[in-house]
C-alpha cells in the first residue's frame, strides 16, 4: 500500500473541506405559524410583514455564508510522470497560505507555504508480479512569485517554489527527497477590506488556471520531472462571530 504520500494528500484534503463545508452552511429559519384565518393583526412595531398567502410558510432567514475562512491558495488539476512500468496519471494539488490572498491591495509580490501532493496511476506490470498501479508523492513547499502582467482586475504569475517531499512507487520503501517546480498562472480577481459589527473580510477571491514543471528527487521507479495544469482559486480572510 502507498502510505506516506496519501497521508499527506489526505491533510491536503482535510484542509480544503471545512472551507467547503463553511462555504455551503446556511442558517437555520425561524419558523412562524400564521394558520389563523383572516387578515393578521397590525404589528406593534414599525415593521408589518404581510403573511396572507395562505397557510404559514413566512420565516426569517440570516445571511448565508461563509463564517471563517483562511487566506488561502488552492490548486488542483491533472498531474503526470514517467515511471517505470510508462506514463503515469492522475490528480494533483495543493492548498497554502499566501501574502496575495491576505493582501486587500493587488499586490505583485507572493509568498505563501503549505502542501502539495499527486496520486498517479500506471499501466499493469507486464511480468505480472505486481498488482499495485499506483506511485504518489507530496510534500511541503515554500513559493515566491512575482506578476509577468496586470490590469484592475486580472494578472498573471511567474512563480518557483523549493520542497521537501516524499515518494512511493509499487510497494517500494518511501523515498525521502527534494524538488524545485516552476509555474505561470493567470487569474481574475477582485479584493477588498471590511470591517463591521458582523464581521471581518481582508484579503483577495480569485478564479485563474496554472502549468507547473517540476524536477524531484524521487524514489527511482518515478521520473524525475513531473508536471501539473488545472485550476487555482484563491480565498480572503473571514471572520464573522
Amino acid at each position: 500500500m502507498v502510505k506516506g504520500p496519501l497521508v499527506r494528500f489526505v491533510c491536503l484534503a482535510a484542509l480544503v473541506a471545512p472551507l467547503v463545508d463553511a462555504a455551503t452552511a446556511a442558517a437555520q429559519p425561524e419558523v412562524r405559524d400564521h394558520r389563523t384565518e383572516g387578515p393578521p393583526p397590525a404589528a406593534p412595531g414599525p415593521e408589518v410583514r404581510d403573511h396572507r398567502g395562505g397557510g404559514g410558510g413566512g420565516g426569517y432567514r440570516r445571511r448565508p455564508g461563509p463564517r471563517f475562512m483562511m487566506p488561502l491558495k488552492i490548486d488542483i488539476g491533472f498531474a503526470g510522470a514517467n515511471t517505470s512500468r510508462g506514463f503515469g496519471a492522475g490528480l494533483g494539488g495543493a492548498v497554502g497560505i499566501h501574502w496575495a490572498s491576505l493582501s486587500p491591495e493587488p499586490t505583485q509580490t507572493d509568498v505563501g507555504i503549505g502542501l502539495f501532493g499527486a496520486v498517479l496511476g500506471t499501466p499493469k506490470d507486464p511480468m505480472g508480479m505486481s498488482t499495485n498501479n499506483a506511485v504518489a508523492y507530496g510534500g511541503a513547499y515554500l513559493e515566491l512569485a512575482h506578476t509577468l502582467s496586470h490590469g484592475s482586475f486580472w494578472r498573471t504569475w511567474g512563480s518557483g517554489r523549493g520542497e521537501y517531499l516524499s515518494s512511493e512507487a509499487f510497494n517500494q520503501p518511501n523515498r525521502i527527497g527534494l524538488g524545485a517546480s516552476g509555474r505561470l498562472s493567470a487569474e481574475l480577481f477582485i479584493s477588498g477590506v471590511g470591517i463591521e459589527p458582523r464581521g471581518l473580510f481582508l484579503g483577495t477571491y480569485a478564479i485563474g488556471v496554472f502549468v507547473e514543471g517540476a524536477v524531484r528527487n524521487t524514489t527511482s521507479d518515478i521520473g524525475k520531472i513531473q508536471f501539473c495544469t488545472g485550476l487555482t482559486f484563491r480565498t480572503p480572510l473571514v471572520f464573522a462571530p
